[in-house]
């Protein structure tokens, strides 16, 4: 089987991409391309690829060389803020797990401490007792006390997954 091609088809692919295809300036290509099919269906597509690529680089508007300088250093600082951060945001969440832990182990201590049978009704009984019923602690002081500790409690993991988390 014989392949079927014609010497001057890379000298017709070429006048096209280059912009000399015209009869003014290579006028015995062309003839050339007229005559044989090959040529001619090299020319066509030829053609068609280069108006496509004018058309599309017609539309293109590259940034210039100092917009991609400056948006390549832009970038580059802020790779390294953001690498520079890093160890400071580990340390900030293992400070607020220690704070969370903490404030954890100071009510667990401060639970035990008390008595077992009577835990906080004993305990605010004695306060009433001692500061009288104008006293300054009463049983809605150390129900939002309680309450204030278990908020803390609950949102200390939330605060830290925020602490944790890239912005």
């Amino acid at each position: 089987m014989t392949a079927i091609e014609c010497g001057r088809e890379d000298e017709v692919v070429e006048a096209i991409a280059f912009g000399r295809w015209s009869v003014e300036r290579s006028p015995e290509l062309v003839a050339h391309a007229a005559g044989c099919a090959i040529c001619r269906d090299v020319a066509d597509v030829a053609l068609a690829l280069h108006d496509d690529r004018e058309a599309v680089m017609g539309d293109a508007h590259p940034p210039t060389a100092g917009v991609v300088w400056w948006r390549a250093t832009v970038r580059a600082r802020a790779e390294a803020a953001h690498t520079a951060m890093q160890p400071i945001t580990v340390l900030q969440g293992v400070a607020g797990a220690c704070m969370a832990g903490a404030t954890a182990a100071l009510a667990s201590a401060a639970w035990r401490w008390m008595d077992p049978a009577d835990r906080i009704g004993d305990l605010l009984s004695r306060f009433a007792a001692d500061h009288g019923a104008a006293g300054g602690f009463t049983f809605e002081h150390a129900l939002l006390a309680v309450l204030g500790i278990a908020i803390c409690l609950v949102l200390a993991p939330v605060a830290l997954y925020f602490t944790l988390t890239d912005k």
